[in-house]
């Protein structure tokens, strides 16, 4: 890897991004001594104090409205970027679990809200948005919630919702066309695929298969009809942190990190990922939410977290080789 980016990509300020590169960049081992500094250093980051700081003391985040003032967030609400679920996300992303304190009170909290299908709905249209169900059991996997049953049944929910197409679609969508041929969400989908992402011991499962053939099958990032034509105006504004956008780096890192990086239908992805560099090899910030308590970077400005995870996706991509045939190889079975 050329040592300028990994000079340039090394925070002084940021320490879970550094552990982050020495995690999945240079495959440093955690009893590492730089590894090591750098995990103690994370509680007491500038980004983690202050999500931490705007927490509030029950343990939930509000947001307010920009013209009505009316804050949101003490419960499920989806779509404000500073509220309970999305700051947990920051907080898991920035490296932080259930061992802190905060964290605990929030995470338990939070999951007090779940329904017993094991999704967090609300009623009416707001029912069964598949990238928040995906989107939080990628959070609770990464607090350190994988053996919670909770979490079991978050994960269960997504297992057992299937679609023709292999991907999902949210509530407000399925209930307008009310048919499994109505075609899939490419937002939820891609929160789905990051969960499954983070559940090795679920990558045989059928599920899990259909869904990475959704993506397979439209080259990771295009439509499914209409070859080369890209799925969204998302895949070419790349934007960070993770929230209900899709991004190609999310597919692209996902895919392959279950070992399908490497598959040739991927390749023009791969290749429409590369040309979002900068003349200097780093990916540059279109778009992150204003509202978002952990500022991540300047928009139009080359970004180390987005360069970050684009480099660890093309590493992944050269050591996966694990396909079968024209199948992701999978491997073993557990919810």
């Amino acid at each position: 890897m050329d040592q300028e980016l990994l000079d340039w990509l090394d925070d002084p300020d940021d320490p879970s991004l550094r552990y982050r590169i020495l995690r999945e960049l240079q495959d440093r081992d955690e009893s590492d001594p730089m590894v090591r500094a750098c995990r103690a250093e994370i509680p007491t980051s500038p980004a983690i104090r202050k999500l931490l700081d705007s927490m509030h003391a029950g343990g939930y985040w509000l947001q307010a409205h920009p013209k009505t003032g009316r804050e949101t967030g003490a419960g499920v609400e989806y779509g404000a970027f500073a509220t309970t679920h999305f700051c947990l996300s920051y907080l898991a992303e920035l490296g932080l679990d259930r061992s802190h304190p905060q964290v605990a009170l929030s995470a338990e909290r939070y999951l007090a809200l779940q329904g017993e299908d094991g999704d967090w709905t609300e009623a009416g249209w707001y029912e069964r948005l598949s990238c928040l169900i995906g989107y939080n059991v990628r959070t609770f996997v990464r607090l350190g919630y994988r053996d919670d049953p909770r979490l079991t049944r978050a994960v269960e929910q997504l297992l057992a919702t299937e679609r023709d197409d292999g991907g999902y679609l949210c509530g407000i969508h399925d209930c307008r066309y009310k048919t499994r041929q109505a075609k899939s969400c490419v937002r939820g989908s891609v929160k789905a695929l990051l969960a499954f992402a983070e559940l090795p011991e679920l990558y045989g499962h059928p599920r899990v298969g259909h869904l990475v053939r959704y993506f397979l099958g439209r080259g990771g990032v295009f439509r499914s009809t209409g070859a080369g034509v890209l799925v969204n105006t998302d895949m070419e504004r790349p934007s960070y942190p993770i929230t209900w956008r899709a991004n190609a780096w999310e597919i692209l890192y996902a895919l392959a990190r279950m070992g399908c990086g490497d598959d040739p239908r991927l390749d023009p992805a791969w290749r429409h990922l590369g040309s979002l560099r900068d003349t200097r090899g780093r990916w540059v910030l279109t778009w992150s939410p204003q509202q978002c308590p952990w500022k991540v970077g300047e928009r139009g400005q080359a970004n180390r977290w987005l360069t970050f995870y684009a480099l660890a996706a093309e590493r992944l991509r050269t050591r996966s080789g694990t396909i079968l045939g024209n199948e992701p190889k999978l491997s073993g079975s557990r919810v």
